[in-house]
């Protein structure tokens, strides 16, 4: 087991983390938009998996998620 370092440095790390994680939270949310935004303008899941970490499969399951989020309950429309 590795030996917990002192609290100062965890702490330390742990911001970085939570930074770290912060930012790549707003990433993916920023690239499934983008993903939900091409497919609604035609480009093939094929062309977007190509173009991401996703599969196809995912590629879609994503831009409906976003779709489902965008047109539901509270939604602007």
């Amino acid at each position: 087991m590795t030996p917990r370092p002192d609290p100062r440095v965890e702490a330390q790390w742990l911001r970085k983390l939570e930074r770290a994680t912060a930012a790549h939270e707003k990433a993916r949310r920023a690239l499934d938009e983008v993903i939900a935004d091409a497919r609604a303008a035609g480009v093939p899941l094929m062309t977007i998996a190509k173009h991401t970490p996703y599969s196809r499969e995912w590629a879609r399951k994503i831009a409906e998620r976003v779709d489902a989020e965008r047109t539901g309950p509270g939604s602007a429309d």
